[in-house]
């Protein structure tokens, strides 16, 4: 059986209904037009070139939202704004596929314990040279090889922790915490002093980036953050390294303990599930990148060489 066979509802995606609601626009602009075109080829012709099985959403969504960009470019209808309730701006429909994908593709993957978690970060700050070294995060302690060839080891008594909501969760409690994205994000979201959806975008990132985590709880993070107010999303954006993926960018109102005045983007890459950089600008400079984490490696491992 093939899918020329398969009935279809090109609508039949989240937002849909709110997309026929929406009534008629005035034509875009030529250019705009051009580039939503070109945007339907490109991913029709990656569907069609990909050697690996579709997520379960698969094809039949690619094509759906062929059809709702098309719908765009022509003037048909505005892609509606999906209301999460409270907390700040709605997240953009374009965020909640994005990480909704993301979340399937990674749910389909199989836990790999070990007794570290690797990182190969390329770090760069303004004023400062970029530099790659590799992090072993293990239960007890930290070795991080650097690119000019030291070994630096950190012992850590009290064991490795991560921030989750106003406590902390340890190595082997991470699988404690719930992977129900309502019941998950109660937890992220606890005891925060400002914007609930910061905290939350702050401590899932850590997570997804720095920690064990299995398939699921990073599917439920992901799943989460499909859900999370305020973000908003740039395609075709490249890291440091030259990869292409999908920005998505939070600007928070309220300032942070920490970060006070930075507003982070995540650059992503929905077809894998990767996030492949987390970079900073300034809030009172937008546009304008100060520091970046380039994520060149983060997985598992046997030992720290």
């Amino acid at each position: 059986m093939t899918h020329e066979n398969r009935p279809m509802d090109l609508l039949d995606f989240p937002g849909a209904a709110a997309l026929e609601r929406a009534g008629r626009t005035e034509p875009l602009d030529p250019a705009v037009q051009a580039r939503a075109h070109a945007l339907i080829l490109d991913a029709i012709a990656a569907d069609a070139s990909a050697d690996v099985p579709a997520p379960r959403f698969g094809r039949r969504r690619v094509f759906a939202l062929a059809a709702a960009v098309a719908a765009v470019a022509v003037g048909a209808a505005v892609l509606p704004v999906t209301d999460f309730g409270g907390g700040g701006p709605a997240a953009s429909a374009s965020a909640s596929e994005v990480f909704t994908s993301m979340a399937d593709r990674v749910a389909a993957g199989t836990a790999s314990p070990a007794p570290y978690w690797k990182t190969t970060i390329r770090t760069w700050v303004e004023g400062d040279r970029a530099h790659t070294d590799d992090t072993y995060l293990g239960r007890n302690k930290v070795v991080i090889k650097t690119q000019n060839g030291r070994t630096i080891t950190k012992e850590n008594p009290n064991g490795t922790s991560w921030a989750v909501g106003n406590g902390s969760v340890a190595w082997d409690d991470l699988d404690t915490l719930p992977t129900r994205p309502d019941a998950l994000r109660r937890a992220l979201a606890a005891g925060a002093k400002g914007s609930a959806a910061e905290q939350t975008v702050r401590q899932a990132g850590e997570l997804l980036t720095g920690a064990p985590v299995s398939p699921r709880l990073r599917a439920a993070l992901y799943r989460v953050l499909a859900a999370t107010p305020g973000a908003v999303v740039t395609e075709g954006v490249k890291d440091a390294t030259g990869r292409t993926g999908t920005r998505i960018s939070w600007k928070w109102k309220e300032k942070w303990p920490v970060h006070s005045d930075h507003n982070p983007n995540w650059i992503v890459q929905p077809s894998t599930g990767r996030l492949l950089e987390r970079n900073m600008e300034p809030g009172t400079n937008p546009g304008h990148i100060s520091q970046r984490d380039t994520y060149l490696y983060a997985g598992p491992a046997r030992t720290t060489g």
